[in-house]
């Protein structure tokens, strides 16, 4: 083959732009899918006196058989099958909000289906809850973010039932030595199932010990993983006194003395907060983010006598920090960690607590160390936006919009990303609402 018979390499904005169309595409053809797995349960009703295929008696059943012929035609298993047509009369029938915007193209398929799989045979006050809260916002958050607000909106429209869960899922505490996993090896295996705060506490402990372990296992020329001296540690545990004598030696080197379980609570409060009760608390886990739990559980925890409550200073994120420093101070970080929770690079759900603050404007540049010029970026996308040609400008507070080497747009806040490239980028054929007002020099947008 000569030098003339090979094509040229394809341009990498024709390469974005085909995979775009593609994409779209793709999710239309989706919606279609999803539309024709209504359409055939509304055309295979389930007969008078008969049983449905889905047992669900808060949307339109179908025939028992008809899911069969409609998922080999999918190439699927009928289970899975059954299963979207189920998606589809959730979403048609229980979340209708969810369900035109899916018709219009505005949320993706994937997402609206994993909003509708938390809602089967929940009440039909949660559904519209639900549909209220996440429909406005579906095509922007990520799934753990979806997940997330599910669990806090079933838990606020009906506490009741998650307090009976919760007593329910009390009972079902176990620890269960699997004697059948013991081989010549000697190793087994076990589970535990119990309070969230007693594993967290039980896991520290481990990790404690097996830090503890070291000096004895160098005296010794042994090296082991942080694993494996994890599981030494459940050895040492199984001797109550030797694991008193190891961590009251670690702990009185280390600090002074107080209670081994600690608990750090952030309380966010607005004054319709203080107005009324409010059943759901957050969990927030070392390495970040968090998840919704019962406030009553929350406050038993807080109320166990063996366990140390640190009370921080209130931080009102309405005020403004601002300091004369390159680096970021860690009541700023704080601040930041607590306002945008993530990462806010587009798509990224990293923790804002193991990323980054980074300089929207650069410091060198005259950039300011305040709220409004900070922004958490976790490590990899601090260096794309920092050793590349990604750039990205802050809107207003919490708002930052994102310009790719290839010049599409995203615009990232606190809900999630949202595309705001116009249809040919660089040609400026229309406008979106969302336009960067030019910054101040500082990037301070404070004007007090």
């Amino acid at each position: 083959m000569t030098s003339a018979a090979i094509s040229a390499p394809t341009q990498p904005s024709t390469v974005l732009a085909r995979v775009r169309a593609a994409r779209r595409a793709a999710d239309a053809a989706e919606v279609e899918v999803l539309v024709g797995a209504a359409e055939w349960a509304d055309s295979h009703p389930t007969p008078p006196n008969s049983a449905g295929a889905l047992g669900d008696l808060l949307v339109p059943d179908l025939d028992w058989d008809a899911p069969a012929e409609f998922a080999a035609a999918l190439g699927m298993s009928t289970g899975a099958g059954t299963r979207l047509i189920h998606h589809a009369l959730e979403l048609r029938h229980r979340l209708p909000r969810l369900w035109a915007r899916l018709l219009a193209g505005e949320v993706q398929v994937w997402r609206a289906r994993r909003i509708a799989e938390r809602t089967l045979h929940h009440p039909d006050d949660v559904a519209t809850g639900v549909d209220a809260s996440l429909s406005a916002i579906a095509h922007r958050i990520g799934m753990l973010t979806v997940d997330r607000l599910i669990d806090e909106a079933l838990i606020r429209l009906d506490p009741e039932e998650h307090e009976l869960a919760q007593l329910e899922a009390l009972d079902a505490r176990y620890a269960r030595l699997h004697e059948a996993s013991i081989n010549h090896t000697g190793i087994a295996e076990m589970t535990l199932r119990a309070e969230w705060k007693d594993l967290k506490d039980f896991d520290d402990t481990l990790s404690e010990i097996a830090a503890a372990l070291i000096p004895a296992l160098a005296a010794q020329d042994v090296t082991e993983s942080l694993d494996v001296r994890r599981a030494m540690a459940v050895g040492v545990l199984a001797d109550p006194r030797t694991a008193l004598d190891l961590l009251t030696q670690v702990r009185e080197t280390a600090r002074p003395a107080r209670p081994r379980r600690e608990m750090t609570l952030v309380v966010h409060l607005t004054d319709a907060a203080l107005l009324g009760n409010d059943p759901v608390g957050r969990c927030q886990a070392a390495q970040g983010g968090t998840r919704p739990v019962l406030e009553a559980q929350v406050r038993e925890w807080c109320a166990r006598t063996d366990t140390f409550v640190r009370v921080q200073p209130v931080i009102d994120l309405n005020d403004h920090v601002h300091v004369d420093q390159y680096e970021v101070p860690d009541r700023l970080k704080t601040r930041l960690e607590l306002f945008h929770h993530h990462c806010m690079f587009p798509w990224c759900t990293r923790p804002a607590r193991s990323s980054d603050c980074d300089h929207v404007i650069p410091h060198g540049a005259g950039g300011a160390t305040c709220d409004c010029n900070l922004a958490p970026l976790c490590r990899r996308h601090h260096r794309l936006k920092t050793l590349t040609r990604w750039t990205y400008t802050c809107i207003e507070p919490g708002a930052f919009l994102w310009t790719t080497p290839q010049g599409y747009r995203l615009l990232r806040d606190h809900t999630g990303t949202t595309d705001v490239t116009q249809r040919h980028p660089g040609r400026g054929t229309r406008r979106h609402r969302h336009r960067p007002r030019a910054p101040e020099p500082t990037g301070c947008h404070d004007v007090a």
